[in-house]
């Protein structure tokens, strides 16, 4: 009897995840895992451009932003803060070029398809405008929601338009949602 080898055991997470590999050999949780966090000057750099942004000192926000960006390119959450700053501080191009790298990072965001669009308002630029607004759709604010479609209905119907005076009204009702 010595010689009959008993039927191996396998959980079902082990059948699934390898199953198959020698019981001895213990999964580590380091070895699968990519390094995600930077060195700690990024941190501290970071959580200074988060305490700016959030104090609404958008341009400060926005030079440690940058710093940030630097170091982590992919960090699509900085990209879309940094973007936002430079928005509100008037930097409408540098402003446009980062909200397209988040939405390039990110495949689709509402927060940034809604700025992007904004930035195309001020640049004057009323087919990109349509063009970025129709890929925003956000169930959860259903007044800037309608206030966004109510704006692209008044550039597609009317070519004299004014995309300063929607982008103000998307900005107006934006405020009134977060007050």
């Amino acid at each position: 009897m010595s010689g009959v080898k008993k039927p191996q055991k396998l959980s079902r997470r082990g059948f699934l995840f390898g199953g198959f590999r020698p019981k001895d050999d213990k999964e580590q949780i380091q070895s699968a895992a990519k390094p995600i966090a930077a060195t700690e000057v990024d941190l501290d750099v970071l959580a200074a451009a988060n305490v700016a942004y959030e104090s609404k000192r958008y341009s400060e926000a926005a030079d440690k932003y940058k710093d940030f960006i630097k170091s982590e390119p992919h960090n699509a959450n900085a990209r879309k803060r940094y973007g936002h700053s430079l928005y509100l501080c008037g930097k409408f191009i540098q402003a446009k070029v980062e909200l397209e790298r988040t939405i390039k990072i990110l495949g689709e965001d509402n927060f940034s398809s809604l700025y992007l669009g904004l930035v195309f308002c001020r640049i004057g630029n009323g087919d990109k405008v349509l063009s970025v607004w129709k890929g925003y759709f956000n169930p959860e604010k259903i007044d800037v929601q309608r206030e966004v479609n109510l704006q692209m209905a008044l550039i597609e119907s009317d070519p004299e338009f004014s995309l300063e005076d929607a982008a103000d009204m998307v900005e107006k009702v934006l405020s009134e949602s977060l007050g």
